[in-house]
């Protein structure tokens, strides 16, 4: 049984958690590794933090352990990339297509500071926004993705509206049971009792030299190679706390708006949805 289910975007939506809480369902088999980027991995070998990908078929297969009625995957990459919906549809036309939207502005910004503590950019948000041509990848990663009108539209054209389900951040937030209910049915499933735990949450050290020696992989690598699960789980609760993301300028915020109001529009009138807050 090939994959029938994609959660294809948008990063920094909370993908990770939906990955978690539809692998709880007992009819459901999500990929062992969440990202494999098999439909995408030309594109993304390109970027600048050297995402993962699977490009055999047989490797891809073998992510999916279990032969369950729900077998999907949540690769945020499948969104953005123009050939990525026919890929999906030629190796499976009667595929399940998940998207999860985010206000643009929110997910820029969680996109860049993800990747500032990372270590992949080292410029800021505004200079990335005023400077396209000098920091394209960057300008594409932090912005463009959050431009969601074509790239939602693809995947309607390609699939129909039947096939495509779309949910949004906020509501996730606010109502998530709710939400998971709607997403159940639509994957003809019976709702079940789910682990609601936040997955990839937004993390930072006040610790100097643990913020410095964290935005390097290499250091990253070796840690999860010598260091037990459970020991890089205490590391994290030490070292790591969730708190309020730094403050960005009003200008800044103003710029992203302006950048991104067209492209709200016609999300708008595609989806027939009041985005006004988004605006």
């Amino acid at each position: 049984m090939k994959a029938n289910t994609f959660i294809v975007g948008a990063p920094k939506a909370g993908t990770t958690s939906l990955h978690y809480y539809l692998s709880q369902h007992e009819e459901v088999c999500m990929s062992s590794i969440k990202e494999p980027n098999f439909f995408s991995f030309q594109e993304v070998s390109s970027l600048y933090y050297k995402a993962p990908s699977i490009s055999n078929s047989i490797k891809y297969q073998h992510l999916f352990e279990e032969d369950k009625k729900i077998m999907g995957e949540a690769s945020v990459s499948y969104l953005f990339y123009e050939g990525v919906p026919q890929r999906i549809y030629d190796f499976n036309p009667n595929a399940k297509i998940i998207i999860v939207l985010r206000d643009p502005v929110e997910r820029a910004i969680s996109h860049f500071l993800m990747d500032r503590r990372l270590g992949y950019c080292s410029y800021s948000l505004e200079t990335i926004l005023n400077n396209k041509e000098k920091h394209p990848l960057y300008f594409q990663q932090f912005l463009e993705l959050g431009l969601y009108y074509n790239q939602v539209k693809r995947y309607l054209d390609t699939f129909g509206k039947e096939q495509v389900h779309i949910l949004f951040y906020a509501d996730f937030k606010t109502n998530l049971d709710q939400q998971m209910t709607s997403l159940f049915q639509f994957l003809n499933l019976q709702a079940t009792d789910i682990d609601y735990a936040v997955k990839n949450p937004f993390l930072s050290s006040n610790h100097r030299l643990i913020s410095y020696l964290y935005k390097y992989r290499w250091i990253r690598k070796t840690i999860k190679s010598i260091v037990p699960k459970q020991g890089i789980k205490s590391i994290k609760n030490r070292f790591f706390s969730s708190k309020e993301k730094p403050p960005f300028s009003t200008s800044l915020l103003n710029k992203m708006k302006d950048f991104y109001r067209h492209d709200i529009s016609q999300l708008e009138t595609l989806l027939n949805i009041d985005l006004s807050l988004w605006k």
